[in-house]
């Protein structure tokens, strides 16, 4: 009978131990907002969970490189908008200038803003971002564009490269941020040299000759934009098509880890209720009283 009563308060001590721990576990779950609080309370669902958390990591790295890509594009691209402004006033002066009623010191005075639209292209070809000398290629940390004098040059001379600067942005998948800086804008300085040289000799021939050279040059820019303008849309789906992967895979995350909160506390409350009726009915067999039992 003994060995009875033993076995018996045996199993009901169990009964309570096993009850106080389902009890601690869902409060656990109710206090942290997480199923899984450690890899043993759900080894699978924990190993998909870290798994998704590592893809996700390397989405948020190539996403702040794309960023990166595009505010190297935006800039590009801002630099070209400003180019073509250049060009267009360049243009507009040419038409002005082949005016038979200018004289010689009429078009030595557009020779004079003609030398400031130069000087604001080698603003424009020396652009910096980041550090960076866009139009340089790897050559990035000098200006790539030097003219022979700071005032009214006669020549620029360019000292970049034409390495394809490229950025990650994908498995595999990579996108250039720069142009050819030198295929650029090597015909704009000579074009606009040449249009002012013409200006102060009084040469019309040579400045309708430098006009069309100005036109051409408009339309390689407009084609460099185009160009840029066609890689900022393939980066926009790039970033939208991981920004949803993102989103997928931290929608995973949530259901592997994060509990229904609601239904966790009514739980709780049903172990609470179970974990005090054991209690009750230990002590009753026993006949111990809840402080005794403690001891």
């Amino acid at each position: 009978m003994r060995v009875s009563n033993r076995a018996l308060n045996e199993r009901l001590l169990q009964h309570i131990q096993t009850s106080s721990q389902q009890l601690n576990e869902t409060q656990e779950r109710v206090a942290s907002g997480r199923r899984i609080n450690r890899a043993s309370d759900d080894p699978f669902a924990a190993n998909r969970s870290i798994m998704a958390r590592s893809d996700r990591n390397v989405i948020e790295q190539r996403l702040r490189t794309a960023h990166l890509a595009q505010s190297e594009l935006a800039v590009t691209e801002s630099a070209i908008v400003s180019l073509s402004s250049v060009l267009t006033r360049a243009q507009e002066l040419a038409v002005q200038a082949d005016s038979s009623g200018l004289d010689g010191s009429a078009r030595h005075q557009i020779a004079a803003e003609v030398d400031e639209l130069i000087n604001e292209a080698l603003q424009v070809a020396n652009t910096s971002h980041g550090g960076r000398r866009i139009f340089g290629g790897f050559q990035s940390g000098v200006p790539p564009f030097v003219p022979d004098v700071a005032v009214s040059p006669a020549s620029v001379t360019y000292q970049g490269d034409a390495g394809r600067v490229m950025r990650a942005i994908g498995d595999g998948e990579e996108i250039a941020v720069n142009l050819d800086g030198e295929a650029l804008f090597d015909g704009v300085f000579t074009s606009l040299i040449a249009f002012r040289d013409a200006l102060r000799s009084n040469d019309r021939p040579a400045i309708n000759s430098a006009a069309v050279a100005i036109g051409q040059e408009i339309e390689g820019a407009l084609q460099a934009r185009g160009e840029i303008g066609a890689r900022m849309r393939r980066l926009d789906l790039v970033m939208d098509r991981m920004q949803d992967d993102d989103f997928r895979l931290r929608t995973l995350v949530s259901e592997l880890e994060e509990v229904d909160l609601t239904a966790e506390v009514v739980e709780l409350q049903m172990r609470d209720m179970a974990f005090q009726a054991a209690l009750s009915a230990t002590g009753r067999s026993l006949n111990l009283s809840l402080l005794d039992y403690l001891r």
